[in-house]
Formats: C-alpha cells, sequence, structure tokens
C-alpha cells in the first residue's frame, strides 16, 4: 500500500466511524459518502464497506489520532480538500452536526499546525542540483529545433507567465515549441515579473483583448511566479480562461514557505506589506479555479518546497499533477516540461482527462514510466 493510500485509509476509517455512531443519517446519505470514498484513485485494494455496527465501536480519538500521523508522515496538503469536503458532506447528513463539525474544525486547527511545521525549504542536494540548469538550457538550445511536432494545437490562444524576477525572454523555448505544435502564444509584455498585485490589472485587460480577439477561452501557462498570477487570473475570470498549467509554482502555502520564494509574499502588494494587506491575495491563491488545472513539478526543486506546487487532483477529475525530472530553474528548457504542457492543453481543450505518460518514446523521461515498471 503506497503512502497516499495509507493515508486515504485512515481517512475513511475516520469517515466510517463518524457514520457508524450517528443514527440520524439516512442509509441513502451513508451510501452516497460511502461511494465517493470507494470511487478514490487511492482507495487501492481496500475492502471498504460499510458496516454499522462494526463502525460504532471504533473510537473516534484514536482514528483521528492515526490521521493526523498519517497527514504529519504522508500527506500533501492540497489532497485535505477532498477530506474536508468528504466530512462537510458527513455534517449536511447528519441531523445532530455536534461530533462531525468538531471533528472538522480539529482536522483544519492541525492541518495549519503540519503546515507551519512542514513548509521546510528544499534538501539541501536539490538546492546544490540546480547546478544542473547549465546542463538543461545548453543541451535545449542545441536541441530544440529537432523536437518533433507531437499534437495539432489549431491554433488556439495560449498566454505564457514568465517566472519571478524573469522577463518573456525566459520562456523562449516553451514558446517556440507550443507554436511549433499549431498554438497561438503570447507574451505578458509587462516586464521583470516581481508578483505584485498592481500587475493582475493590466494582465486582467490582456485576457479580456485575447479572449475578444480569438472569440474562444484562453489558455494560461504559467512557470514558477507566473503560475501565481495565472491562477488569480484564473480564479477572478474563469468564463475567459480555458484552463491553467503551472510549471513549479508554489500554488499554495506563501505565508509559510521558509524559502527562497519567501521573498514572493513580500512582493504581493508591490512592496514589503504587513501580512494583513496581503490577505486578500492569499485567499485568491487558496481557492482552487474553476477551470481545468495542470500542475507540473519536479521533487528535485531546489527553489520551493515540491509539494507547494500541487493541486487537489482527487477534489475533481479535471485536475492533474504532473511529475517531471529536472532543476527548478531549468524547467523551461526541459523537453519533458514542454511536451507535457502541450498535451496537457490538447487533451484538455478536447475534453479528454490528461495522460500523465505519453505515448511516445518521452515516455522513458517520465518518472511515472519508471514506477510502473
Amino acid at each position: 500500500m503506497s503512502n497516499e493510500e495509507k493515508l486515504y485509509t485512515s481517512f475513511a476509517r475516520l469517515i466510517f466511524a463518524l457514520i457508524g455512531k450517528d443514527d440520524t443519517i439516512q442509509r441513502s446519505d451513508a451510501g452516497q459518502i460511502e461511494d465517493k470514498l470507494i470511487s478514490h484513485k487511492w482507495r487501492g485494494n481496500a475492502p471498504w464497506t460499510f458496516n454499522a455496527r462494526t463502525e460504532r465501536d471504533e473510537n473516534i480519538d484514536d482514528i483521528f489520532d492515526e490521521l493526523i500521523k498519517n497527514c504529519e508522515k504522508n500527506g500533501t496538503d492540497r489532497e485535505y480538500e477532498f477530506f474536508i469536503d468528504v466530512l462537510k458532506n458527513v455534517i449536511e447528513a447528519s441531523k445532530d452536526k455536534t461530533l462531525a463539525t468538531d471533528i472538522l474544525q480539529k482536522f483544519k486547527t492541525e492541518r495549519k499546525r503540519i503546515n507551519r511545521e512542514y513548509a521546510k525549504p528544499p534538501h539541501f542536494l536539490n538546492v546544490l542540483l540546480e547546478g544542473r540548469l547549465l546542463l538543461e538550457w545548453s543541451s535545449m538550445a542545441l536541441m530544440h529545433r529537432f523536437l518533433p511536432k507531437r499534437i495539432e494545437g489549431e491554433n488556439h490562444p495560449v498566454l505564457l507567465l514568465p517566472p519571478f524576477l524573469w522577463t518573456d525572454a525566459i520562456n523562449i523555448f516553451i514558446r517556440k515549441y507550443l507554436s511549433k505544435q499549431g498554438f497561438t502564444t503570447y507574451k505578458w509584455e509587462l516586464g521583470i515579473n516581481l508578483i505584485r498585485a498592481h500587475d493582475v490589472p493590466p494582465l486582467e485587460q490582456k485576457l479580456d483583448a485575447l479572449f475578444k480577439q480569438h472569440q474562444e477561452k484562453i489558455s494560461l501557462v504559467g512557470w514558477s511566479g507566473g503560475g501565481i498570477l495565472g491562477k488569480v487570473l484564473a480564479n477572478r475570470h474563469p468564463e475567459k480562461v480555458a484552463q491553467l498549467i503551472t510549471i513549479g509554482t508554489p500554488i499554495w502555502g506563501l505565508e509559510n514557505m521558509k524559502t527562497f520564494a519567501g521573498t514572493v509574499h513580500q512582493r504581493l502588494g508591490g512592496n514589503p506589506a504587513p501580512q494583513k494587506k496581503n490577505e486578500a491575495f492569499y485567499e485568491e491563491l487558496r481557492a482552487i479555479p474553476d477551470v481545468p488545472i495542470t500542475c507540473i513539478y519536479t521533487k528535485t526543486d531546489g527553489i520551493v518546497p515540491w509539494k507547494h506546487c500541487l493541486e487537489a487532483a482527487s477534489l475533481r477529475p479535471d485536475i492533474q499533477n504532473i511529475e517531471v525530472f529536472g532543476s527548478h530553474n531549468g524547467l523551461g528548457a526541459n523537453a519533458t516540461v514542454l511536451l507535457a504542457v502541450a498535451q496537457a492543453l490538447h487533451q484538455n481543450l478536447n475534453g479528454k482527462e490528461v495522460q500523465e505518460i505519453p505515448e511516445h518514446i518521452e515516455r522513458v523521461f517520465y518518472p511515472a514510466y519508471w514506477k510502473k515498471m
């Protein structure tokens, strides 16, 4: 059983125990909650079935403590959104909401504590491995002309957002590759990205202009800090955004991160503003946009904690996390990233589930390929 399955199994036990101890929950409501749990992708081979007599005998506090231990050891924060969603379902189904409400509040409190304690800087080895960017950029400069055309972008408009402290120039290989695949790419044209709040209004104007020009929704691709602004745009204007793709973007937990990326939230308002002034911006980052989302990340990221780059993939079928090999600063010159971006753009636009592993020879560069060997 994987770490994710261990985490999820302990959560399922907690939900079944809550249902078993609450006689006010109708059997039909309990069945719907059970269906939601057993259809989860991390279910594995766990023989989950609801048994009121057995679950009624379970000790809620013991199961809750087990869940928290698994969260500390195996948890990825954004997956807790699904946990909270299911707990809310239990509360809605119950006439006596006290027990489930207490558990929900305790879980939210523990979640905050865990995030504060585990928002650690990347491992020192990962920081050293950022030196790979020299090889990644130099090799891509030689090979980008030879990367094959794999899909047909049909001139779909894509707005590219550069990383923190960079301009549009850094997206050169992503832009060239997507253009080769038939997409129409656009730069952000706002100079150096300092992730300032006052950069959002001109981005909104650009999004609106592109939307009117093409008469279709615009896809957003943001690398690192660019994905932060992309997420804000997607949250504010889902009616104009076809999808959001982030590349090594810390899309949650900026408040607690103890890394170089910590300078990001000092600049969210355009200056080193106090926490209270940034709270509205943080709220927009915590919310999950109502558009298809693909998050590309590397576990050897030497700039931001990789777990902060994942979205709640089990919350909705149109959310996908894709792992790649490489350094944070070399993601824009990583052939696997380029293919993953183009593939996600194409599959989301065609209403298909984004596949983590391509069908072509490039699949050998994806960690998931080797995990399945």
